[in-house]
């Protein structure tokens, strides 16, 4: 008993910690003996581990504090000397005691604070107890409101806090239960003499400390109201997770109305546009000021988007009290590293951070900063944009990577530029710049790039685009949770417009074309061993051939997030996308990782029940190595025709589509509305009221414009059959044909300038005719205005081989027609001609049409009067 002081015996019977009836209930050994409480704490019960009262945890305070347990000092007695001064943590509970015990820390603002909170099981957790004690203490009144209902036990633990509490299900978000936290307020008399309104929610832990730093801080700031952050999407605007109003902004009339015009919306990202993002320029068009307690310098993310609590670590260092539940739980929610926030809480509040532990896997990240990566930047006279690319790197949250640049025989200042601005990151080994000495192009100096690389993951970088400080922190966090997957990838932003680009990964759709950016694409290292580099071979399309050979067999893990930013200008000639052919590209990168073709097969019909049945059976007919999609459409048909479709269609689920319409709106919107339908690397076209003859048509063609790939389409003879006698025929100017490709040229020597003369015969090359003008649907979409577009892309392809069938019948678009309306119809159709035909052509056409056209015209008019 000599060793326990007088001192130190009044010291912990004056603490507010300790609880002399609840210790002698707890450990009725202290009466047995005889000993005073007090006493028996000092010179036995600490050693125990015996806790003084229910708000102190011995060992708690011991295991936060190893210099104490080392020093074999009283826990609590170091706590009443020394750790109320040094802000020592006692633990969880006994910190909620003492918020609850002691007074507000500013006596002369009154405030009044609306919690907004929801939870799936009606439970109230730690978070939320910690919370309110943090809120106590700056708010002299406190509303919960619910979106459920609570249990009985959980409302308890709210009433410790607030007697004032709503639970109930209303389904309309924070801001619904900031609306009915006001209206209560307003009916108990909360607002009356209240200097300040604190609208804040659970979607945080927090307070780390106290919220008393960050009001003192603003108390001096000239403003109507703040908040903790300000976001710049859409428009700036504080985020509604704590929002702090003052008396002018509060008592405004705008803020009434607005609250009071809150009702349901269908999501998350609707109440944010709606009620976040208006509350802030509404009250400020009231010429209401305000301001964000975290300043404008977050980190940008890109020059497009910014969402500061993404950047959780540099929140806390600036003084932020509060951490977002995402920050620590989805990846596309914190650019700074899940360990790193975790460390940077727990240097904060080791006792918020054991309730992120609880509530959050937050550990499962604790790998990610050992994942190295080894990004390739591939430059040729890149001066002017290079350094952007760099700067992005170097600007990265996560820093255990090297950055590769690998110049391929640049003619401009590129690798000076580099050699003197990064000088210092060239001589520390994080940043390498490798000379081709020959130039070898894009997919060679990305292989001399992944020779070099040294780390196990390897990202790319083009030149002219950026990439988001938290690149690597997304990929990093997903590598450590994933052991066991090799490939990753994630959004991306066009630089133009801001859009957003990139989807989960889906095989079919991949092998029809690439939708994953090499610029969001990370691998390991290991696959290239194993499935090779970049395909030198290759013009075009070589990230599309790299990623179907490394995700065949490993399924790339999605990041919902846009990680960089893509410079997607189609102005500079420098750019491989501008200087090759995409559809020569597709066909190689198909060919050689066995994808077969697909081909869309468009039928428009009008009226044609007598011949639509064999039409859409000769289609379902064809035969070969590709694969077949049916598009059918029926312009407002008023005989049986869409009855007929309707049932083919049913009868082929999967491979037909029926787009058929209710109302004619003509056969130039009926085409213009197929083609934009149509998934196909081609498109063939039979009308709804001819057929094909041959099994092989389609595959036939398809090995044509494989095999030749300077031709835009192709088509073949046709043989003409007419109706009702049955005489059939081929076209004379078709027989004249002499070659397999023709242009413009060829079909100007013939009297008709058409060459083709029916759409059932002719296969096109999906991208070309996807990119026709809109001046080819304004009149009557015409094979020979379309031939005359496609010349400029390619050489026509011709095939001495008849495989269709054209039926001429008295109710065809040409043959039903008067001679007057088909001289008018030819003046249109070649005027159309005129408009989209290479200049070169120019005096010849407009001679065929005065000659052939509008003096046989005229004559006739003439006749007629």
């Amino acid at each position: 008993m000599g060793l326990v002081s007088q001192g130190d015996i009044d010291l912990v019977k004056a603490s507010n910690v300790f609880d002399e009836a609840w210790y002698r209930r707890e450990y009725p050994d202290v009466d047995i003996n005889g000993m005073d409480a007090a006493e028996h704490y000092l010179w036995l019960g600490h050693r125990l581990m015996r806790d003084p009262g229910p708000s102190f945890s011995t060992k708690k305070y011991l295991e936060l504090n190893p210099d104490v347990a080392i020093a074999n000092i009283n826990p609590l007695v170091h706590y009443e000397k020394f750790g109320r001064l040094e802000g020592r943590r006692i633990g969880i509970a006994q910190r909620i005691s003492l918020l609850q015990s002691r007074s507000r820390l500013d006596e002369g603002t009154t405030r009044t604070a609306i919690f907004a909170m929801y939870t799936h099981d009606g439970k109230v957790n730690r978070k939320i107890e910690w919370y309110l004690s943090g809120l106590s203490e700056v708010a002299d009144h406190i509303v919960v409101v619910a979106d459920n209902d609570i249990e009985a036990s959980s409302m308890a633990t709210i009433r410790r806090f607030t007697p004032h509490v709503i639970a109930k299900r209303h389904g309309e978000y924070d801001f619904g239960s900031y609306k009915r936290g006001i209206q209560a307020a307003d009916e108990l008399g909360l607002l009356d003499g209240a200097e300040e309104l604190i609208l804040c929610n659970d979607s945080c832990f927090g307070p780390l400390d106290s919220f008393g730093p960050m009001f003192k801080k603003m108390e001096t700031r000239d403003v109507d109201f703040w908040g903790v952050t300000a976001n710049s999407w859409p428009k700036y605007h504080l985020q509604s997770y704590f929002i702090v109003f003052r008396h002018a902004a509060f008592k405004h009339k705008k803020f009434r109305e607005f609250f009071s015009s809150v009702k349901a919306e269908k999501d998350v990202s609707a109440v944010v546009l709606k009620y976040e993002t208006e509350l802030t320029s509404g009250l400020e068009n009231c010429s209401l000021k305000w301001e964000a307690f975290v300043s404008p310098s977050v980190p940008k993310s890109s020059h497009l988007n910014q969402n500061p609590v993404h950047n959780p670590v540099h929140l806390l260092k600036f003084g932020c009290p509060l951490v977002k539940v995402k920050a620590c739980e989805k990846i596309s929610s914190n650019d700074d590293g899940m360990p790193e926030l975790l460390q940077e809480v727990r240097r904060r509040s080791s006792d918020v951070a054991s309730i992120i532990l609880e509530e959050t896997s937050i550990q499962r990240y604790e790998q990610a900063p050992k994942v190295g990566f080894s990004l390739i930047m591939p430059v040729y006279n890149r001066a002017s944009l290079v350094i952007s690319a760099i700067d992005s790197v170097l600007a990265q949250s996560h820093q255990n990577y090297e950055l590769i640049v690998v110049d391929d025989l640049s003619t401009d200042d590129t690798c000076a530029i580099i050699e003197e601005r990064y000088a210092r990151e060239l001589a520390g080994g994080k940043l390498i710049l490798h000379k081709l000495l020959k130039k070898g192009g894009v997919s060679a100096a990305r292989n001399a790039g992944l020779r070099l690389a040294r780390k196990p993951w390897i990202a790319y970088i083009d030149s002219d685009n950026t990439i988001t400080p938290g690149f690597l922190t997304c990929f990093a966090s997903a590598i450590s949770i994933n052991e066991r997957r090799s490939t990753f990838c994630a959004r991306w932003r066009l630089h133009s417009n801001g859009s957003v680009r990139g989807a989960p990964y889906e095989r079919n759709r991949l092998e029809r074309g690439n939708y994953i950016d090499l610029g969001v694409f990370v691998h390991s290292r290991e696959l290239i061993e194993k499935y090779g580099s970049f395909d030198e071979n290759l013009k075009r399309l070589v990230d599309w051939d790299l990623i179907l050979r490394l995700t065949k067999d490993h399924e790339p893990v999605f990041i919902d997030k846009a990680v960089m930013v893509y410079w997607d200008d189609e102005q500079d000639q420098n750019r491989i996308s501008v200087r090759e052919s995409l559809d020569i590209a597709t066909q190689r990168v198909r060919k050689k990782n066995g994808i077969k073709a697909r081909v869309t097969t468009i039928i428009p019909t009008y009226n044609h029940q007598d011949f639509i049945v064999a039409a859409m059976a000769s289609v379902l007919g064809q035969q070969g190595d590709f694969d077949h999609e049916i598009i059918v459409c029926s312009d407002g048909s008023t005989d049986r025709t869409p009855t007929l479709v309707a049932e083919f269609c049913k009868r082929h689920p999967g491979q037909v589509r029926n787009l058929s319409l209710s109302q004619n709106k003509g056969i130039s919107e009926t085409f213009r509305r197929c083609i934009a339908a149509s998934t196909g690397d081609y498109i063939a076209i039979l009308e709804g009221d001819d057929v094909w003859t041959d099994p092989q048509k389609i595959n036939k063609q398809l090995d044509f414009l494989v095999e030749h790939t300077d031709c835009s389409m192709v088509f073949s003879k046709i043989k003409v059959k007419r109706l009702p006698n049955g005489k059939e025929s081929f076209l004379p100017r078709q027989l004249e044909i002499k070659k397999n490709k023709v242009d413009g040229a060829d079909f100007l020597a013939d009297d008709s300038m058409n060459l083709i003369a029916n759409f059932s015969s002719c296969m096109f090359r999906s991208a070309i005719l996807k990119g026709a003008p809109s001046r080819l649907y304004e009149g009557r979409f015409n094979e020979i205005a379309l031939a005359f577009y496609l010349e400029q892309h390619g050489k026509i392809g011709f095939m001495d081989d008849a495989m269709s069938v054209y039926h001429q019948h008295e109710n065809g678009v040409w043959t039903g027609s008067s001679r007057e309306q088909q001289l008018r119809s030819g003046i249109e159709t070649r005027e159309m001609v005129l408009d989209v035909a290479h200049p070169r052509y120019r005096d010849a056409i407009i001679k065929i049409i005065d000659e052939r056209y509008r003096m046989p015209l005229a004559e006739l008019c003439r006749q007629g009067a």
